[in-house]
């Protein structure tokens, strides 16, 4: 039995295709599902560099309450002097009353999406009033988030690098 292939050379609406034709169909189809594929992780980076921003306008307001659901469980923050935080110390160093954030501004951000995984790289502009000194100073960091539950937490914030400004 001779199976002939359908795609190639066969008549198709009443000519034939061939399979060059054939093959710019394939690309076209391969480069739309890409497209829309790139898209979608294009919308969900959004999502992500969002949160990320919005994680550090909480920390401003002291949203302790919404600060808690943004951050996993396992959270771990590792800051540029090599002190390490889990979730709740880091919750009581952004309570204390003594100590304020006036602004944490985000700058350079680059996301990498995995699966149920998302990296940001960044630079971080901070401003922190303790009683009537203020300071500001400039990080370089790494963030991982975790999807969990459909939902966006963050799971580790890194310091990489750190300056402190005058």
């Amino acid at each position: 039995m001779v199976y002939k292939k359908k795609c190639v050379g066969s008549r198709e609406g009443g000519r034939t295709l061939g399979a060059t034709e054939n093959m710019n169909q394939l690309l076209t189809l391969l480069l739309c599902g890409m497209s829309m594929l790139l898209q979608a992780q294009g919308v969900e980076a959004l999502a992500v560099e969002a949160l990320n921003r919005r994680i550090d306008e909480a920390v401003c307001s002291k949203d302790l309450k919404q600060l808690r659901a943004w951050y996993a469980d396992d959270f771990v923050f590792t800051h540029g002097t090599g002190l390490v935080e889990g979730k709740e110390g880091w919750l009581k160093t952004v309570g204390d009353t003594a100590t304020h954030f006036l602004s944490r501004t985000h700058d350079s951000l680059t996301t990498e999406l995995h699966q149920n995984v998302a990296i940001i790289r960044g630079k971080l502009s901070v401003q922190r009033a303790k009683g009537v000194a203020v300071s500001g100073y400039e990080l370089w960091y790494v963030r991982v988030f975790v999807r969990h539950k459909k939902c966006w937490q963050l799971i580790s914030h890194r310091t990489t690098s750190e300056v402190h400004l005058k």
